[in-house]
């Protein structure tokens, strides 16, 4: 015997019937109400305390490269998502860099330039291919983490990260 199609199985009255009890396989059931999860008083305080540690972090970070750093100016930046530069939260782009994470516009630039004078492809002849493929990786690093930092909106949503 020939196996049926999906048309001639099709039985409507066991479709309603799977469908009111909510056991179809293809249509979901009825979205239940969800509550949020209630948390004892003790984690909200312990939730609230890391919030204002980090909060308190930030305003000293900010605090310190305004000491630091003459031309910064938080309020004139658009700190809108859509106009930032992608960055992974997890890499030390001033440590690839070799600065602190308050240094100036002026301190980055010189930092990139040292490098990128050292580190570019096209010095790298008289090297071994190894050594050239470790300069030239080195060298596309220190551009990601220059092209974070230099832009003022990307580097402040990076320090909040």
């Amino acid at each position: 015997m020939p196996p049926k199609n999906a048309v001639e199985l099709y039985d409507a009255q066991f479709a309603r019937k799977q469908q009111s009890t909510g056991l179809s396989p293809y249509i979901a059931p009825a979205q239940q109400q969800r509550t949020a999860p209630q948390i004892s008083p003790e984690v909200q305080k312990k939730l609230l305390d890391a919030l204002a540690k980090e909060a308190e972090k930030a305003r000293a970070r900010e605090e310190e490269r305004r000491k630091r750093d003459p031309t910064y100016r938080p309020d004139a930046m658009d700190l809108s998502y859509k106009q930032l530069k992608p960055f992974d939260k997890y890499i030390d782009y001033y440590e690839r860099l070799g600065v602190s994470e308050f240094a100036s516009e002026g301190e980055l630039k010189a930092a990139f330039k040292g490098l990128s004078l050292q580190l570019h492809p096209d010095k790298q002849s008289g090297k071994t291919d190894a050594e050239a493929a470790t300069a030239k990786a080195r060298y596309f690093e220190v551009v990601d983490a220059f092209t974070v930092l230099i832009d003022l909106p990307t580097r402040r949503g990076y320090d909040q990260q």
